[in-house]
């Protein structure tokens, strides 16, 4: 039998078969549809927190890597730090293909910054902090969740080690190596472990962190690995998955030992404190969970400066230290010299 189609004349048997193949296709394409709306369902969120200032040469470059993040729902919430060049147009103009939030803020410098954003950020599963002018690697975040996805209801940081490169991504001969975890709790509140673009936590440890906003400019990296390690766990992966970029115009001294050095040496000279510690903070927003070892401790580190007893007991402690010599000795000198 012959049925017009199209103005030809076909055998029922091609119909029939044309018919079939027109099916299976739009099954076909309903199956890959639905896998990928299952497989964006399953996808945990994570806001990733940027802080810009001035950061226009770089800035695509490091979004560019986040939006490239494998297995994630990911999206970027972003506080200029008031920069004065174009920053702001090319962030705007690269929201207009991805889902990035950008807030403009006033000059209050990185390390409180960060923690106006993350304050500011919308609800997710997951937070990450970056820098403006980094590299990571397609699956930086997605290592993370998957160690910190037995955690969810329990206060935890996450960080992870990187490659410390020049601007030519050629690896530094100097690779500064993070601590996994502080080496005690006196060593906690003393010194930085965790590098705030290596940071991931959850939904349950970002309200516990807003809710605890220091009121000195401390350090995000600094104070969310204080409180995660004090209170609850963390996590640490020696494996390497970002590029650390050195400009040498960089927010921080990492990766550059001879420029961390002089900025100490620069504060022994100044009237600058060689160390910021969070004493007061610390006894405001979390009376309530410290030991009284803890508190203790807090309060000789608050009174060394008055009191001899204090001054003695910090220089002579043995757990009162850094985790290399050199930084021992400088603690221990800023104690003897009262520049805490």
């Amino acid at each position: 039998m012959m049925i017009v189609k199209n103005g030809f004349y076909v055998k029922r048997e091609f119909f029939n078969l044309y018919v079939s193949y027109c099916w299976s296709n739009l099954f076909l394409e309903k199956s890959i549809l639905y896998e990928k709306v299952k497989e964006t369902d399953f996808m945990q969120s994570v806001v990733v927190i940027m802080s810009t200032y001035n950061g226009s040469k770089h800035v695509v470059k490091q979004l560019d890597s986040i939006f490239a993040q494998k297995g994630v729902d990911v999206s970027v919430f972003v506080r200029d730090d008031g920069s004065k060049d174009n920053t702001i147009a090319i962030l705007e103009e690269y929201a207009k293909t991805h889902t990035v939030i950008i807030f403009k803020g006033e000059n209050v410098g990185w390390e409180r910054s960060f923690l106006l954003a993350l304050e500011k950020a919308s609800e997710a599963d997951y937070y990450a902090f970056s820098d403006q002018d980094d590299i990571w690697f397609e699956n930086k975040l997605l290592s993370a969740i998957k160690a910190l996805e037995q955690c969810r209801q329990e206060l935890v940081m996450y960080h992870c080690n990187k490659i410390s490169v020049d601007e030519g991504l050629t690896p530094l001969p100097h690779q500064i190596k993070r601590i996994a975890r502080p080496l005690n709790r006196e060593n906690a509140i003393i010194q930085e472990y965790a590098q705030g673009c290596s940071i991931v936590i959850n939904n349950k440890t970002k309200r516990f962190i807003v809710e605890r906003i220091p009121s000195q400019k401390i350090a995000h990296d600094y104070w969310i690995g204080l409180l995660c390690y004090l209170f609850g766990k963390v996590i640490y992966n020696d494996g390497k998955f970002f590029y650390h970029i050195s400009h040498g115009t960089n927010a921080s001294s990492e990766g550059h030992l001879l420029k961390s050095w002089k900025e100490r040496l620069y504060r022994f000279k100044s009237k600058q404190p060689i160390y910021y510690f969070p004493c007061d903070d610390l006894l405001r927003l979390c009376n309530d969970r410290l030991s009284n070892q803890d508190k203790e401790f807090i309060y000789r580190l608050k009174n060394y400066k008055i009191s001899f007893k204090d001054k003695m007991s910090l220089m002579f402690s043995r757990s009162f230290v850094r985790t290399s010599i050199l930084g021992t000795i400088s603690l221990k000198l800023s104690i003897l010299l009262n520049r805490l």
